[in-house]
């Protein structure tokens, strides 16, 4: 009886211990390889098998140039793009190895820039590359192969480096977000910098990339072989100078021996009609817009040359359309964030208004004889009262939720997952949404765009009313 107990205790007790460690892992866990808490390795463990048909690999040059929403909207390629801030051609292997225990893809695209390159620099990215793995043979492999000897022991065990995190950890370590929950590969940004020019090499002259960098190359050959999957080999455009692209001629070379595709995108970079002053968000990287263009051109490559079948209406992947429409909603909250004349805001609200949850409100002496206004307040749900005295308006779907005009008053309300506060005390007027205080016009109009796909504040932007109201953000 008493072994019986002690039995019991000791069951109980690591049933105990392995639910806090689970528990307590999910929090502390890497949850960054593509920048801002994006993790596509986490993503690809949830997908069902055999779902994805066209895999990315590479380093961020991957998963800035290439956009699986656009490859799903276009035409209508289930793509993933398991590609991460730094990953060199070993990763590169290691990940392709993993991906294909439960997926077959019909075509694996593997981004070139990192044969130029060896190992990491950035202690963080091996980190990207390496912990986001479940716990397997392949993960052991790739940690012995990657990292260095004193390194092995802790990468393994994963908890002696992800336990420091605690000083870090966010909200987004506890609950997941609808970008991290759809999230499969495309990292951008609509921030531009003009990087002046794109040089193409146009020589003949070949550089041998290093010894141990060709041989993952021919390792990752002949995996797809074993595996019987095809290979394509593509290279982002990006500011490369001439040495670097004598490398990567040499890669091209050793791609045409295997029978592999190479598409060299810098050489093709007017064709794409890439803009040097807006496309690209520093010399090696493109932007959202340049996406847009290297996805649509490679989409239309791999649609011919592989007769990948159109999946859109199939209900297994429905995590490509939840991607798209946070695709759509980004590019319209930016669409929004550019417009700065108060008419045409007020119209984009009105078109807008099943996506959003706005908050509009009203300060100081302002001017009700601007044209049109009247009318497109009462397109978006405010009546005349806006012009009688200052007030604040919560609009969901075209209807007022809550309204106060010319009172003092103290709400409290949910917007989505946020929380919203409204406090009018005489002259002073607070708008307060998790915890942080919004007003741009201090004579005027402002209004606080809430997505409700996103779950967050996409635009605030206020409109000076004493001149002529202009823009304020």
């Amino acid at each position: 009886m008493i072994r019986y107990k002690n039995g019991v205790k000791a069951v109980t007790f690591c049933t105990v211990a392995v639910i806090l460690f689970s528990c307590t892992y999910k929090v502390f866990s890497w949850k960054d390889t593509g920048g801002g808490y994006l993790s596509s390795m986490k993503t690809f463990y949830g997908l069902e098998r055999d779902v994805v048909d066209v895999l990315f690999l590479g380093s961020s040059h991957c998963y800035c140039s290439i956009n699986p929403a656009v490859l799903w909207e276009k035409y209508g390629i289930a793509a993933f793009s398991l590609s991460i801030s730094g990953q060199d051609l070993a990763s590169s292997y290691h990940c392709m190895k993993e991906a294909l225990k439960t997926q077959q893809p019909r075509v694996v695209c593997v981004e070139m820039y990192y044969t130029n390159f060896h190992g990491y620099q950035i202690k963080g990215n091996m980190y990207r590359n390496l912990l986001g793995y479940q716990i397997s043979q392949n993960f052991a492999d790739a940690v012995g192969d990657i990292a260095e000897a004193e390194e092995v022991r802790e990468l393994l065990l994963k908890w002696p480096i992800i336990h420091t995190r605690y000083a870090e950890l966010t909200e987004k370590d506890f609950r997941q977000d609808e970008m991290m929950r759809t999230y499969i590969g495309h990292a951008g940004g609509f921030y531009g910098e003009n990087i002046e020019e794109i040089s193409v090499y146009q020589g003949e002259e070949q550089i041998a990339i290093g010894e141990e960098e060709e041989i993952w190359l021919e390792r990752i050959f002949d995996l797809a072989e074993e595996k019987g999957v095809e290979l394509c080999f593509f290279l982002a455009p990006f500011g490369a100078d001439e040495e670097t692209q004598m490398r990567y001629r040499y890669v091209e070379s050793l791609a045409e021996a295997h029978q592999v595709p190479f598409l060299n995108l810098i050489a093709l970079h007017q064709e794409l009609g890439l803009d040097v002053e807006q496309d690209f968000t520093d010399t090696g990287h493109t932007n959202s817009y340049g996406a847009l263009k290297v996805s649509d051109h490679l989409g239309g490559y791999l649609s011919e040359r592989y007769e990948l079948q159109d999946r859109r209406g199939d209900e297994r992947y429905r995590l490509w359309e939840e991607n798209l429409l946070i695709w759509n909603h980004q590019m319209q909250n930016r669409s929004l964030q550019q417009t700065a004349d108060l008419g045409a805001y007020l119209d984009a609200v009105k078109m807008y208004r099943d996506d959003y949850i706005y908050i509009v409100f009203s300060q100081g002496e302002y001017l009700a004889e601007a044209e049109d206004l009247a009318d497109r307040l009462e397109g978006v749900g405010i009546g005349e009262e806006f012009f009688d005295r200052e007030g604040v308006w919560v609009i969901e779907d075209g209807t007022v939720l809550y309204q106060t005009v010319g009172e003092d008053c103290f709400r409290h309300m949910r917007i989505g997952g946020s929380d919203l506060l409204i406090n009018r005390d005489g002259d002073e007027l607070q708008i307060v949404i998790d915890r942080q205080e919004y007003g741009k016009a201090s004579q005027g109009i402002d209004i606080i765009v809430y997505d409700k796909a996103l779950g967050q504040i996409v635009d605030e932007v206020g409109f000076q009313a004493l001149r002529e109201y202009i823009c304020v953000r």
